[in-house]
């Protein structure tokens, strides 16, 4: 079975990756010998391509079953060369228990086709659309807290969020930890709890960033987290988006695609990619190399701020200075 999860609702990509673990490997879904866990994201990975296969052929000896069940998550972070390794891999349509996490995927790619080819269950997860939010709050507390919200704080966390749908879990999470007892999620509970999050523009740390002008990036970064109480998350999240681009526009640019034929894959206005902005200079900036670095520990930082593991707002700030190193 081979499974394609499509789409920015992280959330409910998460439940997906829970369901189906649970129904490939019932009580054995976190025994770490009967599954594995890529990031395609993992710079220690050579060829995340070969790991892939080598670990849908490998046997699980202690399980009733041929192969392990194997979960890539960022999928669309592989570079063009695993891409089309997998793509080709696919086409024999291989016996396996596979799932591959995308934020975004082309069904008319290479890789989308081969998907399609071999059977795979491609599945889309858009998150909702900014008038729907309140009603997708609603049932994520009535199906996954059992509990009530009011329509005043349902109304709150929709304005101080947005469509994030993993921040919004993980910040009624905190509610739920914070008030165990609480019979339903109130308006002044959660206000009191969760701060809004939505006045950040990503493009005003991606300037600084993707020029890697680690003076005027420390600056923004102290504005927006201590001056105007951004969400570490957040910042995580338009950094690894950013990031991500810029290792595919630096991977185009190996191929020795023109700016403007990289502009259009991307489905970017070609002005502003090229001249106004100037992607292509910044990808060089960066490199493919440091850039693959860079989306790891992006990653790892996604992690350690969603999971409690650095929470303070002077730790998170910290963690995030160290990211931009001027060019030699």
């Amino acid at each position: 079975m081979i499974v394609a999860l499509v789409g920015s609702d992280l959330f409910s990509k998460n439940q997906k990756i829970d369901s189906f673990l649970a129904s490939t490997l019932g009580a054995r879904k976190d025994d770490p010998l009967a599954r594995k866990i890529l990031y395609a994201t993992d710079t220690n990975i050579p060829s995340i391509a070969s790991e892939i296969m080598q670990s849908c052929d490998s046997i699980d000896m202690f399980a009733m079953s041929d192969s392990q069940t194997v979960v890539v998550r960022r999928a669309d972070a592989m570079k063009a060369a695993d891409t089309k390794a997998l793509a080709k891999w696919l086409e024999g349509k291989p016996d396996c228990s596979l799932l591959l996490e995308f934020e975004k995927l082309l069904l008319t790619s290479e890789l989308g086709k081969a998907l399609k080819k071999a059977g795979a269950d491609i599945q889309k997860f858009e998150v909702p659309k900014p008038w729907e939010m309140e009603k997708w709050i609603l049932d994520l507390c009535r199906s996954h807290f059992g509990k009530n919200i009011e329509p005043g704080a349902c109304r709150y966390l929709a304005d101080a969020i947005g469509t994030d749908t993993a921040c919004v879990a993980a910040e009624l999470e905190k509610v739920q930890l914070f008030a165990p007892e609480a019979p339903a999620f109130t308006e002044e509970l959660v206000r009191n709890i969760i701060v809004p999050q939505r006045e950040m523009s990503p493009y005003e740390i991606k300037d600084s960033f993707g020029d890697r002008d680690a003076r005027a990036y420390v600056l923004k970064l102290h504005e927006l987290m201590v001056d105007r109480n951004v969400e570490g998350v957040q910042i995580v999240s338009t950094l690894f988006s950013y990031a991500v681009q810029l290792l595919h526009t630096s991977s185009m640019l190996d191929k020795g695609m023109s700016p403007s034929e990289i502009a259009k894959e991307l489905g970017i206005n070609e002005f502003i990619f090229t001249k106004k902005n100037n992607e292509p200079k910044r990808a060089r900036n960066w490199g493919t190399p440091l850039l693959c670095r860079l989306i790891k520990r992006l990653a790892e930082l996604d992690y350690d701020f969603k999971n409690g593991k650095i929470t303070s707002k002077i730790a998170q700030e910290l963690a995030l200075s160290t990211l931009v190193i001027p060019p030699r």
